[in-house]
């Protein structure tokens, strides 16, 4: 390729999470000398202002583009998507979650587009669909990868899933982390004293995590471990930094297990690292993951995380060095796991030390946007 390469990276919509600064991030670090790049986006996120301060005409949002399956808006999608591709002779088409990289990946097809590219934060199946549901999204996932292109995965056990039910082949997946501001986070100084300013009443030890209240993170869980540590522990409260459409029904089960004054919802907020600054303990007892920014930033400032051992959880934390794994849904495991480290002071503050030393370069932006630099320029391997 000559001249600056034309990118366009696409996700569905600039929600808070991962995948979306993922996209944001890689947009606004890519060299311009090298790259002219477009973000491309359904209306409505809540990263939209960001986007357009920092990308400014470069933020493009799309019209169509939206989650709920909408066929006529989605085909009005798929059309918008080629035509846009086609007018700006896009050269490298790089596409962030599930329904962006369904009519993303088609119209990149469409428009010729030479070098594609899917990122899989957590494949659109998993073990808690109906099996019609399940093999539906396995078929079409193996449809999109004979479409060609890269699979780009954000752990280590999304390859070896993807290819245990034969999605793409091999020489297609490329392993880039999900990267975080690791040196932010890591330079932060543990203090309560963010949390207090919105909870002055909060007592002297802090479970907490950062989350969207939806199935996947499972909040009800997340307040039923609440529950079973507040029995046995009085100094303890629990602060769930995030929204979702689970939060009303969250916030009723706290009452009824006793909770109210302890179980604290603060929604999203403009800077989760300082209120994660005053945390003890993470907690996150998700169903089903990729491998969430959140325990990198979390272990990065240090904190010990007890989390659900699924998908790439344990490729970073590392069961009895700094943290802990759990199944899915085993309550009381994961309410024991937290209860041990709030009992032990040495013990978790071992813990995080460890968690500080284990969240190694690759989970920054400088390798996630030079290995994305190298992969647009066509000069990475798998």
């Amino acid at each position: 390729m000559s001249g600056r390469i034309r990118v366009a990276i696409v996700i569905t919509r600039l929600d808070l999470g991962g995948a979306q600064e993922v996209a944001l991030e890689t947009a606004a670090r890519l060299d311009p000398a090298r790259f002219d790049v477009a973000l491309l986006a359904g209306p409505g996120g809540q990263l939209d202002a960001e986007a357009k301060r920092r990308l400014g005409a470069r933020f493009v949002p799309v019209p169509s583009l939206v989650h709920p399956l909408r066929p006529l808006r989605d085909l009005a999608a798929l059309f918008w998507l080629w035509a846009y591709l086609r007018r700006h002779g896009v050269q490298v088409l790089h596409t962030h979650s599930s329904k962006a990289g369904l009519l993303g990946r088609l119209a990149g097809l469409l428009a010729g587009v030479p070098i594609r590219l899917h990122t899989v934060h957590g494949w659109s199946f998993n073990d808690f669909q109906s099996a019609p549901g399940f093999k539906t999204l396995v078929f079409l996932e193996r449809w999109l990868a004979r479409l060609g292109g890269k699979l780009v995965v954000v752990a280590v056990s999304l390859r070896e899933k993807g290819l245990l039910h034969r999605i793409g082949r091999p020489d297609q997946y490329v392993v880039l982390r999900a990267a975080v501001d690791r040196q932010a986070w890591a330079r932060s100084p543990r203090s309560r004293s963010a949390l207090k300013r919105l909870l002055p009443k909060l007592r002297p030890k802090v479970v907490g995590v950062i989350a969207n209240l939806k199935p996947q993170k499972a909040p009800l869980d997340f307040v039923r471990i609440a529950a079973a540590v507040a029995a046995r522990h009085r100094d303890v409260d629990f602060v769930y930094v995030g929204d979702g459409p689970l939060r009303a029904r969250a916030e009723a089960l706290s009452v009824a297990l006793g909770l109210k004054g302890r179980m604290h919802f603060l929604g999203w907020q403009r800077d989760p690292r300082r209120l994660a600054a005053g945390m003890d303990v993470f907690l996150l007892p998700s169903l089903f993951e990729g491998l969430p920014c959140v325990f990198p930033q979390a272990l990065s400032l240090g904190l010990p995380v007890v989390a659900t051992g699924v998908d790439g959880a344990a490729e970073i934390v590392k069961e009895g060095i700094n943290g802990y794994l759990c199944q899915p849904g085993d309550i009381d495991a994961m309410a024991d796991r937290v209860g041990a480290l709030l009992e032990d002071g040495p013990l978790r503050r071992r813990m995080g030390q460890a968690a500080r030393r284990s969240v190694g370069e690759d989970f920054g932006f400088e390798a996630m946007v030079s290995r994305s630099q190298a992969l647009y320029a066509g000069e990475a391997r798998a």
